[in-house]
């Protein structure tokens, strides 16, 4: 098994907003780098993953950072599945672009 990584960047606004959504039959795990977080912010991060019983997506990790973080990156592990999708939403204080990187394998 080949490791792959892949960078990029998106930009919080106060809707929900794809840092990606890709299908193919690989592990994904990505660091998303909260370093530009202060006081008053908060960053809702989702990642889904395809139920192939219902072909639908559903939601596996829902959660909350709120203020300047001291762990500036944050990590989701490894999933195996065939279709990934991880995104974000400023629910509080000022939009800002974040960076992440993904692996695949």
């Amino acid at each position: 098994m080949v490791l792959q990584f892949f960078d990029g960047s998106q930009a919080s606004t106060a809707s929900e907003a794809n840092l990606f959504d890709i299908t193919a039959d690989k592990h994904f795990a990505m660091w998303l780098h909260t370093n530009l977080m202060v006081s008053g912010d908060t960053l809702q991060i989702r990642v889904y993953v395809k139920d192939e019983n219902g072909s639908a997506m559903r939601k596996y990790i829902d959660t909350s950072l709120s203020d300047a973080q001291s762990d500036p990156s944050f990590f989701i592990p490894f999933v195996p599945t065939k279709q990934y999708r991880v995104s974000i939403q400023r629910t509080a204080g000022t939009d800002r672009t974040y960076t992440w990187q993904r692996a695949e394998a």
